[in-house]
C-alpha cells in the first residue's frame, strides 16, 4: 500500500452505519430499534462487504474500518435473528 493512498469511503460509511445503528439500538425504544434493525444494520453491513473488496483490489486505505463496521453490525444481526426466531 502506497503511504499516500485513499481511503475508501464506503468503508467510512460502514463504519458511521454500523455506529448509528447502534445508537438506535441501544437508545430510541422501538421506533429506534426498527429503524437500526431494518435500515441502518443491513446498509453497513453491505458498505463493510463492498469495502473490503474494495481496499484488497485497489490498495485503498480503510480495510480496519470495513472490519469494525461489520463487527459493530453483529449485535443489530443477533438481536433480528433472536426476535424472529
Amino acid at each position: 500500500m502506497h503511504p499516500s493512498a485513499v481511503w475508501n469511503g464506503a468503508a467510512i460509511a460502514a463504519l458511521v452505519l454500523s455506529l448509528l445503528s447502534l445508537l438506535l439500538l441501544l437508545g430510541l425504544g422501538v421506533l429506534g430499534l426498527l429503524v437500526s434493525l431494518l435500515v441502518f444494520t443491513p446498509l453497513a453491513v453491505v458498505f463493510s462487504i463492498i469495502a473490503g473488496i474494495q481496499v484488497a483490489r485497489r490498495g485503498q486505505r480503510g480495510m480496519g474500518l470495513a472490519v469494525m463496521g461489520f463487527l459493530l453490525a453483529l449485535p443489530g444481526w443477533l438481536i433480528t435473528a433472536f426476535l424472529l426466531w
